[in-house]
Formats: structure tokens, C-alpha cells, sequence
């Protein structure tokens, strides 16, 4: 089971989800988002993990493409995270310029697809606003459809108590929390981030 820990602010911070067994550690880049971080910011916990093997995530929303790639080889992340529907152009540019890409939909934009796309990006099912904690239900799917059938992460309203129903019901490859690890808004709960990574996985 692939976990990411999202909206990472701090050095501490990024070595507890490491040491807790993190897949993956996410950076928000969004200014009025409380998680926002900015790509010096990002850069300086980058270098204090050194050569730790966690992927590193640029989570962006609606942002010119230009910007992006900007921000993402300042700040050293390996991944682009893209929230803002973005086509296959921009994910396209980001890969070519040596970065793996997460594309990011509510459950209601996949339902609407196709999204076939000979991209290589992995795909993250996400609640209509981001951050929000909102949670993507079982009932959700059997509105919108089946499950993908291509790889995927969950996202939306995970926490310590309902993320292993959400993995046992819905059955994702990989999780991605924010809030649901927090003890405010923006703020990450040690405790609560070592408890998601085994109860997800437990």
C-alpha cells in the first residue's frame, strides 16, 4: 500500500512521516491553501532528508504550466502533482523535463472521462475540493461508476479511524492524507501521521 503524507511544511515533520514508513511526502504549492510552501521552503527540507528514497511531491492547482516547472526544479521535487485539469500537453511537458506526474480528478471529473491517455501519469481520485476533508464514499462509486481499473490513489476526508475501512471498501492502491493527519489546519500531528501509515496498512 503506497502512502503519501500531504502538505508538509517541516523538516521534523518530513523525517517523522520517513521514519513512520511514508511512500511519498507532499509539498503544497498554493497560496491560499494554510499548507502552502513556497520552493525555498520545500528545497531546504529536500536537503535535510538527503538521500532518504522518498518520492517528493509539488502539489499545484490551477497554475501556469510554466510556473510549475518553475517551482518544481527550484524546489528539487522528483513528482508534479496537477489538481487544475490540466490536458495531456502540460503533464507531457513536465515529464519531458524529468519529472513523474500524478494527475489529480474528483471523482465526479473521472466519472465524466474518457480519460485515456497514452501520459504516463499515475491517477489520484480526490473529493471536488481538495484539502477539505471531504470523503469519497462507496456509495459515491456506485454512483459514478466502478472502480478504475488502472492503478490509483485515494484521497478525501482520510483519517486515523476510517482510513482502513476506506482501504478494506474501496480498495486503492495508495493513499494520500492531509488534513485527516492534523491537529489544525495546516498544522501535522506526529502521533496521528505515524498512526495513518499503520493503520492503512494494517
Amino acid at each position: 500500500m503506497f502512502v503519501k503524507i500531504c502538505g508538509i511544511r517541516d523538516l521534523e515533520t518530513a523525517r517523522v512521516a520517513l521514519d513512520a514508513g511514508a511512500d511519498a511526502i507532499g509539498f503544497v504549492h498554493h497560496p491560499a491553501s494554510p499548507r502552502h510552501i513556497d520552493a525555498a521552503g520545500i528545497r531546504a527540507i529536500i536537503d535535510g532528508l538527503g538521500d532518504s528514497g522518498v518520492e517528493t511531491v509539488l502539489v499545484v492547482r490551477k497554475l501556469p504550466v510554466e510556473q510549475v516547472l518553475k517551482v518544481a526544479h527550484e524546489s528539487g521535487v522528483g513528482t508534479v502533482q496537477f489538481h487544475g485539469g490540466e490536458g495531456d500537453e502540460d503533464l507531457q511537458r513536465a515529464i519531458s523535463e524529468g519529472f513523474s506526474v500524478i494527475r489529480a480528478l474528483s471523482l465526479a471529473e473521472y466519472a465524466a472521462g474518457p480519460h485515456a491517455s497514452s501520459i504516463s501519469a499515475r491517477l489520484l481520485l480526490d473529493a471536488p475540493e481538495p484539502g477539505h476533508g471531504q470523503l469519497i464514499g462507496a456509495e459515491a462509486f456506485a454512483q459514478f461508476g466502478n472502480r478504475p481499473t488502472e492503478p490509483w490513489i485515494l484521497a478525501g476526508g482520510l483519517t486515523v479511524e476510517n482510513v482502513r475501512a476506506q482501504v478494506g471498501g474501496l480498495r486503492p492502491d495508495g493513499v494520500d492524507v492531509s488534513s485527516g493527519v492534523e491537529s489544525a489546519r495546516g498544522t501535522k500531528d506526529h502521533a496521528k501521521i505515524r498512526a495513518f501509515i499503520a493503520n492503512a496498512r494494517s
